[in-house]
């Protein structure tokens, strides 16, 4: 843990696979398309290794195989969000806070350190989280593609919101669970933690530090 032995002025999270347990929503979004269509299901396996770099390229993985002659694939693109949507607006659905992660965000709230999500999840999708989410905050950002206008690994986004927090990139923390993460945390000059078991490919590159669980950084 040497390289975190200095505290961070701010954390960054991803989202899925580092913050929230999603696969099932994505996975069932996924599979109503697949099914209307006479198609065999995806597996969450499946799923899970096509998340990381946003839902247009998810929807490129794993529905190109169901596309009709001459059907654009923004058609099934918004048709995959509007489901996803649906399921994400659905609060009796568990939205699935990932082992240790609540305790660490008790502990930065409780330290007076800022939070702030990085997400290649679109707004729309967000949007129908944030209620729930903000259960958890308070969050000082919450930035997705269309808002810094371009998706990770490119570090516009991260960058933003060290500015917005007058935080120095060798202050803040970069934390996610994939290569899309740590990939954005090198390019912005910030520090990396890495989820193992999240979405996606992991590395490389390799982030500073790997946890099974976030509640490890408090240590």
């Amino acid at each position: 843990m040497d390289l975190l032995s200095v505290p961070p002025r701010c954390v960054v999270f991803d989202l899925d696979g580092t913050l929230i347990e999603s696969i099932d929503d994505i996975t069932d979004s996924v599979n109503s398309i697949r099914t209307e269509r006479g198609a065999e299901p995806c597996s969450r396996e499946h799923v899970r290794a096509a998340v990381g770099h946003g839902a247009r390229v998810l929807c490129d993985k794993i529905l190109l195989d169901i596309l009709n002659p001459d059907e654009p694939m923004e058609q099934l693109f918004h048709q995959f969000r509007a489901n996803y949507c649906q399921i994400a607006s659905d609060h009796s659905r568990d939205i699935g806070w990932l082992p240790g992660t609540i305790e660490f965000l008790d502990h930065l709230r409780a330290t007076g350190v800022p939070m702030a999500i990085l997400t290649n999840k679109p707004r729309i999708v967000t949007d129908q989280l944030l209620p729930r989410l903000d259960l958890q905050g308070p969050w000082q950002a919450v930035i997705c593609p269309e808002d810094a206008g371009i998706p990770k690994p490119d570090p516009t986004g991260l960058l933003s919101i060290l500015h917005s927090l007058d935080c120095k990139v060798e202050d803040a923390i970069m934390v996610g669970d994939s290569a899309v993460d740590f990939a954005t945390g090198i390019a912005a000059g910030v520090r990396t933690v890495g989820r193992r078991g999240g979405y996606g490919i992991a590395s490389p590159p390799e982030p500073d530090v790997w946890v099974d669980q976030l509640v490890e950084l408090i240590r």
